[in-house]
């Protein structure tokens, strides 16, 4: 079974693009959901993280105060360092497990890590392959804007927490372009594809 890392950044169409290799009978990992529920689910990395945030990261019934976590990560690069730095493990370890998982069926040929920060993070160590979703840093916030009904100047601010496009595409194995000129369907039906032949190919060498 082959490991891919998908990434991109805000407003990239990465996100989209796991969705259709869903579609595809691929298996996805959304590693920002998935974490967000260990925040809530995992009792030490909760302990931890009021640690680090204080008792307001938290709302009265359990959940996650996002917008206080997310005020406080992307005005303070250390806290946001600290704040990975207890989550990121517990992400890699659940990842770990899920893949097992199908590893085990023995009938996958392979599955997708989605993740936003795959290179900042070192996820990129848990997979085989990366690819990179990218798009016009002005359409990019366009879409950012409309999908999350922001305000402009706070999404390029949540951007500058990230890697370029740039530093994304010189650290891939596969480059997705997804601006309004370009179609990113034929480029994942034929990453689909060579990635079917490339496990048929591992599968004959191991038999």
């Amino acid at each position: 079974m082959i490991r891919v890392g998908l990434t991109g950044g805000i407003g990239s169409g990465k996100s989209t693009v796991g969705r259709i290799f869903e579609t595809l009978g691929a298996p996805v990992y959304h590693t920002d959901p998935r974490a967000r529920e260990l925040m809530v689910s995992d009792p030490e990395l909760v302990r931890e993280l009021v640690a680090i945030l204080g008792g307001g990261a938290y709302l009265p019934d359990g959940e996650l105060d996002k917008a206080y976590v997310a005020s406080r990560i992307f005005a303070d690069r250390e806290l946001l360092a600290q704040v990975n730095a207890a989550v990121h493990p517990r992400v890699a370890r659940d990842f770990e497990r899920w893949a097992d998982s199908f590893e085990k069926r023995g009938d996958i040929p392979y599955i997708i890590m989605e993740c936003a920060i795959l290179f900042e993070s070192g996820f990129d160590e848990l997979v085989d392959y990366s690819i990179t979703v990218s798009a016009p840093l002005d359409e990019r916030v366009g879409r950012a804007v409309q999908r999350d009904a922001a305000d402009p100047d706070d999404i390029r601010r949540r951007m500058a927490n990230q890697m370029t496009d740039a530093e994304r595409e010189s650290r891939t194995d596969f480059i997705l372009h997804n601006s309004d000129h370009d179609m990113v369907l034929p480029g994942v039906l034929e990453l689909h594809e060579r990635f079917m032949v490339i496990y048929i190919e591992n599968d004959a060498e191991n038999n």
